[in-house]
């Protein structure tokens, strides 16, 4: 029977796999994960941030509020608007938005309705 002290290879041979493992492990504990970026209509901002299509379409034209170009459409990402909000460029309840993101990550992309 042979004794197995910490200087044994064998020891070190498995100290080092579990180093490399622990390694892993922690650099994809580090990588943030990346939520889905959530698009949203004007009538959908609109309505969330509880302003009529007239007014966002005028925030848009004085740049008060980000927004993209889809297909000709307009679209505003989510994280833009919380954005706005915690700077308190727009006004709105961020609870709201908080709830409309888990509705919407819960229900699913939009109720299965296309953007084009």
């Amino acid at each position: 029977m042979e004794i197995v002290t910490m200087d044994h290879e064998v020891v070190k041979a498995v100290m080092s796999k579990i180093d490399r493992i622990a390694a892993y492990v922690f650099k994809k504990e580090n990588v943030p994960k990346e939520e889905p970026e959530i698009l949203l209509t004007s009538e959908e901002t609109a309505d969330l941030l509880k302003i009529s299509t007239r007014t966002l379409q005028r925030m848009r034209k004085d740049r008060t509020i980000p927004y993209v170009m889809m297909r000709n459409k307009c679209r505003y990402r989510l994280a833009d608007l919380e954005e706005c909000v915690r700077t308190k460029i727009v006004k709105c309840n961020p609870q709201t938005l908080e709830e409309f993101r888990r509705n919407y990550l819960l229900n699913g992309r939009d109720g299965g309705r296309e953007y084009d």
